[in-house]
């Protein structure tokens, strides 16, 4: 649902051109890879998901880039941001 808000009310309101936004869905279960793509899921004329990645993919993308997400620094606190 957040794939369609984001292609239509959140374009308008920003005005910007649907076609320019790439909406990537990162869930555990394969069955949304199939329902991104089915017809009723471009009613806006535009794919709601253009790509969806499973938790299962992530985590094997992280390994391969050989993320270590423990050894991160943190960065520096950003003040203007609450």
């Amino acid at each position: 649902m957040l794939g369609t808000i984001i292609k239509t009310y959140f374009a308008r309101s920003r005005k910007i051109d649907p076609a320019r936004i790439v909406s990537l869905s990162i869930m555990p279960c394969t069955a949304k890879k199939y329902e991104a793509t089915r017809p009723e899921m471009r009613d806006s004329g535009y794919r709601d998901v253009d790509y969806v990645l499973t938790t299962r993919e992530l985590a094997q993308m992280i390994r391969q880039a050989g993320l270590n997400f423990n050894s991160l620094k943190e960065p520096p606190a950003n003040p203007e941001i609450p």
